[in-house]
């Protein structure tokens, strides 16, 4: 079999696409100490439900929030030869998805007030990034013939329609202009979300005559 190369011109394409995040996930976790393991437990456990009862009034769905079981672990002072236990530790992790980014803000804050230990960090993302995708790999294919077609004119032969396409790895990453202010006591946390950015990128082979 012929090689395509052999009568076709090779180009490369890339496209960006932005889009603004329509979709947040945080991960955080509760957590409560002492003594006697059932105290522990019922503390975490109270503030495991204060927060998904202010979740559940903010309109969060249940199926966009996780909440593993709660788990009680035994504590130990270390500093001496023998190990001490010092109490139990009780804690329950927990992941929130968000997809009115407007309800971060009051959700973050939300989430400190009834008792949140743990925040480890909220993650900007698109509900439908395939989509996005989709989109960046037509718009580099474009660029791709836009490509050909200029090195057609060049060397006078004819384009004509791609007989090979290869897409490239891209990437998805946010664009450094998303931030988030900390709640300072009374002031309300504050969320920029920035943009996302698709790339992607393709080679093709178009025949040429």
């Amino acid at each position: 079999m012929a090689d395509p190369g052999e009568h076709a011109i090779v180009v490369n394409g890339e496209s960006t696409v932005r889009r603004v995040p329509d979709l947040a996930v945080v991960s955080l976790g509760v957590m409560a100490r002492d003594r006697r393991p059932a105290v522990a437990r019922d503390e975490a456990n109270r503030r495991a439900t204060a927060i998904l009862a202010r979740l559940g009034d903010l309109g969060v769905p249940d199926a966009d929030v996780q909440a593993p079981s709660l788990t009680v672990q035994p504590t130990y002072d270390y500093s001496r030869s023998e190990a001490k236990l010092t109490g139990y530790q009780a804690s329950r992790p927990m992941t929130i998805r968000v997809r009115d980014i407007d309800l971060l803000g009051p959700i973050l804050d939300g989430l400190v007030d009834d008792g949140a230990t743990q925040i480890h960090g909220t993650s900007m993302e698109l509900a439908d990034a395939e989509a996005a995708s989709r989109e960046a790999l037509a718009a580099a294919v474009t660029v791709a013939r836009a490509r050909a077609e200029a090195l057609a004119r060049a060397a006078g032969v004819s384009l004509g329609g791609p007989i090979r396409i290869e897409e490239e790895a891209g990437d998805m990453s946010v664009v450094p202009m998303a931030m988030m202010r900390t709640a300072v006591e009374s002031i309300p946390t504050e969320i920029a979300a920035g943009e996302i950015e698709i790339n992607a990128r393709v080679r093709v082979w178009f025949a040429i005559g």
